[in-house]
């Protein structure tokens, strides 16, 4: 029957479609039920992520906490400097040393209100009473930051004196029957030259003779125990601004008597400008005369006396002789303690010397050796700073030098 053919034809593709949009709307609902699951998972996952973040967080305020205390508790001062060297940030020690308001100050500014100087290129500071500062520098970045770490190594230095005391002290007691014999020597030729001058029967000439060699016993005796002493008892840590001037006028007067006839001392070109050493005067001028004399008895006929300038704040003071020299062997030797080439020598004269270039934050050596041109020994010390006024009375050095 056609009727029921056409309406047969019509009905199967509705259902089709019926079934089509069925399925669709099955798959469209397990989508949605899925992205419904997957939304609740991230969700969770949303979730522990948030959790996970506040945990390092608080992890992280508690560590920072933590680290805040113990750099508050660190037995030294941090400051963290900006490129401007201001301070940003600083620690409870630091504040305590250099004052409460700490940031924006510059550096410098703190180290002069402190009335501390800086010495060994910046990585000590010295103050009053010998009080004396490490400063440790690093880099932070390459935003210019930088953090300083400062440390008071006082103590240190006190015991590390005392030891080299107890040392000496140790030393000079194996030592003391070889100086007993040194002293016995000049002292036994200068009563020997005593009781030849109580003589009735002395001309003139002879007694002024007897009378020259007695003085020059009793001189080698009080070099021996000026240099026994100086060796003993270590330089003193009292530092005063000194000027070229009248430090080589007392250096010229420290010399009297004891230049023999025909030599001579030279001394500069000194610094045109006003300059000055941070020196201890009673241990510097004998630690120079010391090595005059040692050239003198060597045979040099010349010595000269030169200052130049050092980079650092620095000054470099040489002693160049022209004497026979110094062999390799001896060069090598030359600052051991008690060791002299020299009969009736101390061997106390350059360890003492290069002593108290050390205890004025310095240094000496033996600069040129070669025989037979001669030696030069040179100190190098620390200026003085330009807002200190340098002693500029001659007969005070003269007077400290004695």
């Amino acid at each position: 029957m056609p009727g029921m053919s056409n309406e047969a034809n019509t009905a199967a593709p509705l259902q089709q479609r019926i079934d089509a949009f069925q399925r669709l709307s099955r798959e469209v609902s397990g989508a949605y039920r899925a992205l419904e699951q997957r939304a609740a998972a991230l969700e969770d996952e949303l979730a522990r992520s948030r959790r996970e973040k506040e945990r390092q967080r608080l992890e992280k305020e508690r560590l920072a906490e933590r680290l805040a205390a113990l750099i508050d508790s660190l037995p030294g001062a941090v400051l963290v400097l900006d490129d401007s060297e201001r301070v940003r940030e600083s620690n409870a020690l630091a504040r305590d040393w250099f004052g409460d308001a700490l940031t924006d100050q510059s550096w410098s500014a703190l180290i002069a209100a402190s009335a501390l100087s800086e010495a060994e290129g910046g990585r000590e500071l010295h103050g009053e009473h010998g009080r004396i500062l490490s400063v440790s520098r690093r880099d932070l970045d390459d935003a210019g930051e930088a953090v300083v770490l400062v440390t008071d190594i006082s103590e240190q230095r006190r015991l590390q004196r005392e030891l080299e005391q107890n040392r000496k002290l140790a030393t000079m007691g194996e030592m003391a029957a070889r100086l007993a014999h040194q002293l016995r020597t000049p002292l036994s030729t200068a009563m020997l030259y005593a009781s030849h001058l109580g003589g009735l029967a002395l001309d003139r000439s002879r007694r002024q003779a007897f009378s020259d060699r007695l003085i020059a016993r009793l001189r080698e005796l009080d070099r021996m125990t000026r240099d026994m002493l100086g060796f003993v008892r270590g330089p003193s840590a009292e530092h005063a601004p000194l000027y070229f001037a009248p430090l080589a006028d007392s250096l010229r007067a420290a010399l009297e008597g004891a230049q023999p006839d025909g030599n001579v001392l030279e001394i500069g070109p000194l610094p045109a400008a006003p300059a000055g050493l941070h020196a201890d005067a009673q241990a510097l001028i004998p630690a120079l005369g010391n090595l005059v004399e040692n050239a003198w008895q060597a045979g040099a006929r010349r010595v000269r006396l030169s200052v130049d300038a050092d980079a650092d704040g620095y000054w470099r003071l040489g002693l160049t002789d022209d004497g026979p020299g110094i062999d390799r062997d001896l060069a090598e030797r030359v600052f051991e303690p008690f060791y002299s080439a020299r009969p009736g020598g101390t061997g106390l004269g350059l360890p003492v010397a290069r002593s108290v270039a050390e205890a004025h934050g310095g240094s000496l050596c033996l600069a040129e050796r070669q025989p037979p041109r001669g030696a030069r020994f040179e100190f190098r010390l620390p200026a003085a700073r330009t807002s200190q006024a340098p002693r500029a009375a001659t007969a005070e050095l003269a007077e400290s030098s004695a």
